[in-house]
């Protein structure tokens, strides 16, 4: 019985390791986009991504959205999800082609913002949406990479604004 569980701590301790290894081994900055195409103005995208109070009702992800006091004239928000609670700025916007939202939680292991922009056409609005984060934690590179992948949450994000706009889009990954 104690050998049947020396094997079993072994193999445990040496996931352990390999996920650190492995995790390791990925770059601690990250660039990721994608694309989709919606028949909405800009002018109509902008506005549900700037209304932070509403993503509970449109965003399965959210639980929860509270309105911090503002910073510098900017849109602060708590927002909680399954995996947690962030604190978010939007740091820049120039409506209604771009904002940027940035994580500013101290001490969660991983920083980064979103920038989406706006470009309009004249079958609707193509939303880009950039993704550039640092991950410190190797064990959550990990993660990022070979569990949820680096693509999931913007898509998730892109799939929510879609249904939001009664529109059912095609999300393009950027390499």
């Amino acid at each position: 019985m104690i050998k049947v569980l020396l094997v079993v701590l072994g193999v445990l301790v040496a996931a352990c390791g390999v996920v650190y290894i492995m995790g390791s081994r990925q770059p601690v900055a990250h660039t990721a986009s994608v694309r989709a195409h919606f028949r909405a103005p800009p002018d109509s995208l902008f506005r549900i991504v700037s209304d932070v109070a509403a993503y509970p009702a449109w965003r399965k992800d959210v639980k929860k959205v509270e309105i911090l006091p503002a910073r510098n004239g900017h849109t602060v928000w708590r927002e909680t999800t399954r995996n947690g609670t962030l604190e978010y700025e939007f740091t820049e916007a120039d409506p209604p082609e771009r904002i940027i939202s940035t994580i500013v939680t101290a001490g969660a292991g991983f920083t980064g913002r979103w920038r989406f922009r706006f470009l309009a056409d004249s079958g609707g609005t193509d939303v880009d949406l950039m993704e550039e984060g640092t991950v410190q934690n190797p064990v959550f590179r990990f993660a990022m990479r070979y569990v949820f992948g680096t693509y999931s949450t913007m898509e998730t994000y892109m799939r929510a604004l879609a249904a939001r706009t009664g529109e059912t889009v095609t999300i393009q990954r950027a390499p």
